[in-house]
């Protein structure tokens, strides 16, 4: 994990990135999300996400999708036809426009006899004349100030298309050397650069280019600072002294920088944070929490840094390695000391860190232990290879040892995209295979397919089937104040259809004979919540949130069975101090025939109730509950606890660790939760070699973006104003993981 956080560090590094922010508790099913990201199985880490500022509210976004860009691109071409049609319309009346008055004009010169001494096409004639005799006085009046040097020098080699613009230029002929002094800026059109220094002196001879004093260059928005440059343009080298530059919030030093080719060379140099950026990090792969979701005044959270001064994390490297590919960008540490303020935690021989382009996910070589559920536990080390897929891809490859009833041997295979994730695994011990996996197709369009593994069933909670393949939509949508100001109405629904097998081992306890049964299912869900009371009060740490909520559920399998679900009840969130709760009953009518039992049947009865709870005890130690009661004496099991965990976490509020029990699927999670501020954290190396600079966090694929065309401004009344926005309806911040 500590790996992880590390070359996170340098990856942000080399690429801008937008902050995290922290979100208060805004629904009451913020604290159940809490839960189901705990307990539920995750993946072995999560879906990659990038948090990108919506207004006051941070939501999660992903790479784009495949089917998005086709959409993006149908409508790019029927917009594009439509505006055409527009234009040719407009054409069209402007032409009918001047013809009539043209013909106005003639009847009026017949009627009144008046004989016109210029015509109005003469007019037009005239004044083009005009206009193209001012325009070559004021091309002449610019050459004749180029010619005379007034104001500045100004001189173009069109063979090597570049530009010099300086106050002064002084020209050797027997040294054959071209002097620019006076702010002298140079500029590569072709590549985008910018050179600026205060002097710079060009030799023709040679065809190297020096510029010494303050030297800056500007590339795509990026600066980079020095003291001397040399650009040799017959071998496209160039070497910088002492380096500077500002990436994000990172400072990049170098005493030396070379460029020979595809290839930048830095010499003792050091990446170095000079302002705060906090960074979240979570083992996801073995469960984690958010308890960060709790309102805490600022003097009430605690830090590691409280009690052991320096956090900052500093990290020796003798060489570093980036090389930027087509789809990714590849990051090596070798013979790296890791030291976490004062502390030297560990050296690492080699590590090597895979990314896409945006940033949106990343994988490295380092080992990983975990848990599942038919798996069991397991550790093993990790070795990662780029693949082809997907406009740049992973697979890392695990070698493990598990233990369920037993030790034994086996493999895990992960596949990450910016819009993918697959992970593959099997274990001796419980002589099992499980995978789970998400493709994103759309916004909104996704599917999710596994096999012996917890699968998302939305309110139903997350339940086991053999194998599962389906397709999902999910949308939502919130109408605010509906019946008061600041009192809103959401809603939410998903539609799915696909093909699911039954499982093979009641996990529940229930009396149920077994059905090795496998269909297609299509299924309608749908939740309506309206707020009814909301109240907060920050300073005093107290929060209150009534709400009704609907929910609803009518699924079709392929045997012809049917299952109807419909539930109504209230809801509430509260959080008085350090206890935080959520507490919400059920009312339910159902009507079950599903052939799979085991898998998807309804399991919470007539009514139910069920809890969260969170208690910060100290503020080193929060301590949480979640129990689902069926109240009725009608669930499968005869149980009146359908779901009941707990987890405690231990530590400052920047550093957690969290262990917890599921007792319904008998699963023991362990998570690290790590928060850090990396004002102070540096890298330090004695050689980074970068290849491929100008494709480090850029793709040679372009992201579709929607056309926008705009008519606003034209002085033809029948002009068609063409003005699109598209409003992406991102992911619901609420969801249940999976």
């Amino acid at each position: 994990m500590r790996k992880d956080l590390f070359i996170s560090l340098l990856i942000l590094a080399l690429a801008p990135c937008s902050v995290n922010s922290q979100e208060l508790v805004n629904s009451p099913a913020d604290l159940e999300q809490v839960f189901n990201e705990t307990f539920y199985e995750a993946p072995f880490t999560p879906l990659p996400e990038v948090e990108v500022k919506s207004g006051n509210q941070t939501k999660p976004v992903r790479g784009t999708p495949v089917f998005k860009k086709v959409r993006i691109k149908v409508t790019n071409y029927l917009r594009e036809k439509d505006y055409k049609k527009t234009q040719e319309l407009i054409q069209k009346q402007k032409q009918l426009m001047e013809q009539q008055e043209a013909e106005d004009e003639a009847v009026l010169k017949k009627d009144l006899n008046i004989e016109f001494k210029e015509t109005k096409n003469d007019k037009k004639i005239s004044d083009k004349k005009l206009k193209s005799e001012k325009v070559k006085e004021e091309q002449s009046e610019t050459s004749e100030k180029t010619l005379e040097l007034e104001g500045g020098v100004k001189e173009q080699a069109t063979t090597n298309n570049i530009v010099l613009d300086a106050d002064n230029i002084d020209y050797d002929d027997n040294k054959q050397n071209i002097t620019a002094t006076g702010s002298p800026v140079l500029k590569f059109p072709q590549q985008d650069v910018t050179l600026k220094a205060d002097k710079m002196v060009y030799n023709s001879e040679s065809n190297i280019l020096k510029a010494y004093g303050n030297v800056e260059i500007i590339k795509q928005g990026s600066h980079i600072f020095g003291d001397f440059i040399q650009i040799n343009m017959n071998e496209e080298s160039a070497f910088l002294d002492k380096m500077n530059m500002k990436q994000s919030f990172m400072t990049v030093t170098a005493r030396k920088s070379e460029m020979e080719g595809d290839k930048i060379i830095l010499h003792d140099g050091k990446i170095e944070s000079k302002e705060s950026y906090f960074l979240n990090f979570q083992t996801k792969m073995i469960g984690g929490n958010n308890f960060n979701n709790m309102i805490l005044n600022d003097e009430d959270r605690s830090s590691i840094s409280d009690d052991i001064g320096d956090t900052a994390v500093h990290i020796k490297a003798k060489e570093i390695i980036v090389n930027a590919k087509k789809d990714l960008d590849v990051i090596t540490l070798k013979k790296a000391k890791i030291n976490y303020g004062d502390f030297e935690l560990l050296t690492i021989p080699s590590i090597t860190a895979h990314t896409n382009k945006k940033r949106e996910f990343f994988e490295a070589n380092y080992p990983e232990f975990g848990s599942r559920g038919k798996l069991g536990m397991y550790l093993g080390p990790g070795f990662v290879f780029d693949t082809p897929l997907q406009d740049g891809s992973t697979v890392k490859i695990l070698p493990i040892l598990n233990n369920k009833s037993g030790i034994g041997f086996g493999g895990l295979l992960k596949y990450r995209s910016a819009t993918n994730y697959t992970d593959l695994g099997y274990g001796s011990s419980a002589d099992i295979f499980m995978m789970k996996g998400k493709q994103y197709f759309d916004d909104k369009l996704y599917m999710q397919y596994g096999v012996n593994s917890y699968m998302d069933e939305w309110f139903f909670g997350p339940r086991m089937p053999k194998y599962n393949a389906e397709l999902i939509y999910k949308d939502s949508t919130i109408v605010p104040s509906t019946i008061k100001d600041g009192l809103d109405l959401s809603f939410r629904h998903r539609f799915g259809i696909g093909y699911m097998q039954n499982n093979d081992s009641n996990r529940h306890g229930e009396n149920i004979a077994p059905a090795d049964i496998g269909t297609l299912r299509t299924r309608y869900m749908a939740e309506v919540s309206q707020s009814l009371f909301n109240y907060r009060d920050r300073e005093n740490l107290k929060y209150l949130d009534l709400s009704l909520v609907l929910q609803g559920s009518a699924a079709l399998y392929g045997t012809g069975d049917t299952q109807f679900v419909g539930r109504i009840g209230p809801r509430i969130h509260t959080q008085y101090k350090y206890w935080m709760q959520d507490i919400g009953f059920f009312a339910a009518a159902y009507q079950d025939g599903t052939p799979m039992a085991m898998y998807d049947m309804y399991r919470y009865g007539h009514a139910n109730l069920y809890l969260r709870e969170a208690l910060r005890v100290h503020k080193y130690l929060t301590l949480a509950w979640s129990g689902t009661l069926t109240l009725t004496g009608d669930s499968p099991n005869g149980e009146m606890f359908q779901e009941n965990s707990f987890i405690i976490a231990v530590g400052p509020d920047d550093f957690k660790i969290n262990f917890g029990y599921d007792w319904v699927r008998r699963q023991t999670y362990f998570a690290f939760v790590l928060a850090m501020d990396t004002k102070g954290s540096s890298v330090d190396f004695d050689k980074m070699v970068i290849k491929n600079p100008d494709r480090l966090a850029r793709s040679d694929r372009e992201e579709p973006e929607l056309k926008v065309f705009d008519e606003e401004n034209s002085n033809t009344p029948s002009a068609k104003k063409m003005i699109y926005a598209e409003v992406i309806e991102l992911e619901d911040p609420d969801k249940e993981s999976i």
